[in-house]
């Protein structure tokens, strides 16, 4: 990258008004790929925050206690789902129960045939979520890694 591109992106990107003047500073020296890898640290600092991982570890929590939250919700979340959807469809089926069979019509079966498939959406939908989240964050860890190499 030359100097003119350098300075372009530092000026684009650099809100902080010290560190842009080091920057360019630097550039006027002759540093430029040593302002390069800074720029890169920056995006990707600025990428890592967007990361709601990353947010959890902001907020006060460890690694460890992140990992232990995730967990948590990768097992609670379906449980929690089985239990709600299963007191429903329960209540459902004893308000139609006469005392000797199940007295529902065509269409209360079809509403229960749909709150069936609605709970097993959401769990796919809850766990699919965790897992991808999980996959970001171990991707922009490893990006880490690279940069302070």
């Amino acid at each position: 990258m030359d100097d003119k591109e350098l300075i372009k992106r530092i000026m684009e990107e650099v809100k902080d008004e010290k560190l842009r003047e080091e920057l360019l500073r630097r550039v006027a020296k002759g540093e430029g790929s040593s302002v390069e890898k800074i720029l890169k640290r920056i995006e990707h600092r600025l990428k890592a925050e967007d990361s709601l991982a990353k947010q959890k570890i902001m907020h006060g929590r460890t690694e460890k206690i992140a990992k232990i939250e995730w967990w948590g919700e990768l097992i609670a979340t379906p449980l929690f789902s089985v239990f709600f959807y299963g007191f429903v469809i329960g209540l459902l089926i004893l308000a139609h129960y006469d005392g000797s069979s199940i007295k529902m019509s065509k269409f209360t079966w079809f509403l229960l045939g749909l709150l069936v498939l609605a709970g097993i959406a959401q769990i796919v939908r809850d766990v699919y979520f965790l897992l991808e989240g999980k996959k970001e964050y171990e991707r922009r860890k490893k990006e880490e890694e690279e940069l302070e190499k």
